[in-house]
């Protein structure tokens, strides 16, 4: 099977001082031995991206859906000015638990399982990271300096003004593809981040959490622990 996740190599002297102000996550923390979780935002904070650094001897390594790749280089590379950064499709293979697990069947639906988020094509710019509990997984660092998109994941932050999170969801039938939209009779209650085997993610309204929700189309939605508290 091939895998749907790409690799984005980005290297040069400075390319982890470049990182840093693109991307939520302190990379100035990232080491060999651990990956780490962040965020690639709009100036308007906007989540472009759901990445995974790892650092190799050849550069830091970003992990991506396949289908982010093109748009996710472009967007970074035009912010490098005079930076000593090189971005480029990587061709070697980066794996982030034991060998082989992600050319595994059920690696989507291990990550819907582990509540981690995920932004496609469909759902570009559609949430602000908080939205997709990235600061409960580890992937904004509120202390670190300034970074694209900042300014509103801050504020939103500090302010608590955070009125839709990401929950998951058993759903039967076809997954939903993202950005389908999750209702509560007719209103519109939030819509799908991630679907695979049964279940899937969705940012919702928390004042809608706990009414009946279906997704669009009909299919009922019942609601599923995390592995972490929202």
């Amino acid at each position: 099977m091939t895998t749907p996740l790409s690799t984005l190599l980005v290297s040069g002297a400075d390319a982890r001082s470049f990182l840093q102000g693109q991307l939520s996550a302190d990379v100035d923390a990232l080491t060999p031995a651990h990956a780490m979780l962040a965020a690639c935002n709009s100036a308007q904070g906007r989540v472009q991206a759901v990445l995974w650094l790892v650092e190799r001897s050849d550069g830091i390594a970003l992990v991506l859906p396949a289908s982010m790749t093109e748009r996710i280089a472009t967007r970074l590379r035009k912010y490098v000015l005079r930076s000593k950064v090189k971005i480029e499709e990587s061709t070697a293979a980066v794996d982030l638990v034991e060998p082989g697990a992600y050319r595994e069947r059920e690696w989507r639906l291990a990550g819907i399982r582990a509540g981690l988020p995920q932004v496609y094509p469909q759902t570009y710019e559609t949430f602000v990271a908080q939205m997709l509990n990235l600061d409960l997984l580890g992937g904004i660092d509120f202390e670190k300096g300034c970074y694209t998109g900042q300014e509103i994941i801050a504020r939103t932050h500090f302010r608590g003004a955070i009125k839709r999170r990401m929950f998951r969801f058993e759903c039967a039938g076809e997954p939903p593809v993202p950005g389908t939209r999750v209702l509560a009779g007719e209103q519109h209650a939030g819509d799908v981040v991630d679907a695979a085997g049964g279940e899937l993610l969705a940012v919702i309204n928390l004042a809608q959490q706990d009414v009946e929700l279906a997704v669009e189309g009909g299919v009922r939605l019942k609601k599923l622990p995390l592995p972490y508290s929202v």
